[in-house]
């Protein structure tokens, strides 16, 4: 929930030098600004998260530079985007004139910071004692020169680790993945999740999304399975039949539960009770709809039906799940120009 009143504003701090990537930072930038705008569509006092560019010797970037809000001398979060490296002995050399930042990533996490690193760019948190007996997500190609900075560090099975506010990415492409990840960790998790679901791709919500503009024959189904799955999409606001189902299939009813199961590790109906939920938290986010409204384009014959099911996925009413997670402005000030962060 969002406190109208006014809350911490999270300051987030980039690195920037020549051959440093731009992307991760600017990936994080838009996604710190999506937070900030559903934060105000909600009501906030005040966008809860600033950030700023920051050169190895912590003088401020300003010119061309994403940023925004008050400059922090101590940041929530340091980030370090990696280097365009051409190879390890170059990822020494640029860690070697960047090593001015090693001190500026120590002291934020010992002021209680989170140091968020991606790609190449563990090896500064090595350069600053950081990863010594700390798990850390290591980019294959440059592993070993890594481990030069933090001989006792653990090298993660995984895309992205945490370990002690110590976060790491070993592609730049989950900077916004792992982002979220730590806004889940400033306190932020509703704001985060709708980030989420603005940000990343969710197949289930697209293809839902998709057959409002899709008229059910136009589709090629390619196989038995997969005829019973888009049928279940295209009709999940009617009433719930087996045989129908299995019809579309082109299979027995017995068959259809059978492979179903088997393949998805649910029957026809529980799939089909996901996909109502999966539509009804996407009405609840984007619309104005009555609660009544929302149960019935979802196949629901009344409320206290949605209410259930929501709740046995959520854990929150229809009410209480629009309020933390809607991505509109409240109605009573639909149409107004809100505040800009």
């Amino acid at each position: 929930m969002i406190a109208k009143s006014g809350g911490p504003v999270w300051h987030w701090e980039f690195l920037d030098a020549p051959d440093m990537l731009r992307g991760p930072g600017a990936m994080l930038a838009d996604l710190l600004q999506a937070v900030n705008v559903v934060a105000m569509l909600r009501g906030a006092a005040r966008p809860p998260l600033a950030w700023q560019c920051s050169a190895p010797d912590g003088r401020a970037l300003r010119a061309g530079q994403p940023r925004f809000g008050p400059r922090s001398r101590s940041p929530a979060v340091i980030v370090v985007p990696g280097w365009q490296a051409r190879n390890g002995p170059h990822l020494e050399a640029l860690v070697a004139r960047d090593r001015a930042a090693a001190g500026r990533l120590a002291a934020v996490h010992a002021a209680g910071g989170h140091v968020l690193t991606v790609f190449n760019g563990g090896a500064l948190a090595g350069e600053a004692g950081l990863l010594e007996g700390r798990t850390v997500a290591l980019h294959w190609a440059y592993a070993f020169s890594l481990l030069r900075h933090a001989p006792a560090a653990l090298p993660a099975a995984t895309p992205w680790a945490e370990d002690g506010r110590v976060w790491s990415a070993a592609s730049p492409t989950l900077a916004t993945e792992l982002g979220l990840a730590v806004l889940k960790a400033l306190g932020l998790g509703d704001l985060a999740e709708s980030a989420r679901a603005v940000a990343l791709p969710d197949a289930s919500r697209q293809r839902l999304a998709a057959l409002a503009a899709e008229e059910p024959a136009s589709r090629v189904a390619p196989g038995a399975l997969e005829r019973a799955r888009r049928h279940l999409e295209a009709h999940l606001h009617e009433p719930y039949s087996l045989a129908a189902t299995a019809r579309a299939a082109a299979v027995s009813e017995r068959s259809l539960l059978r492979h179903f199961q088997r393949s998805f590790g649910q029957t026809p109906l529980q799939m089909l009770h996901a996909l109502r939920v999966t539509r009804a938290r996407m009405l609840l986010e984007t619309s104005y709809l009555p609660v009544d409204a929302v149960a019935e384009r979802c196949g629901w014959s009344d409320a206290a039906m949605l209410r259930k099911a929501l709740r046995r996925a959520t854990g929150l009413t229809p009410a209480a799940y629009r309020e933390r997670y809607r991505l509109r402005a409240d109605r009573r000030v639909w149409g107004r120009e809100l505040p800009q962060p």
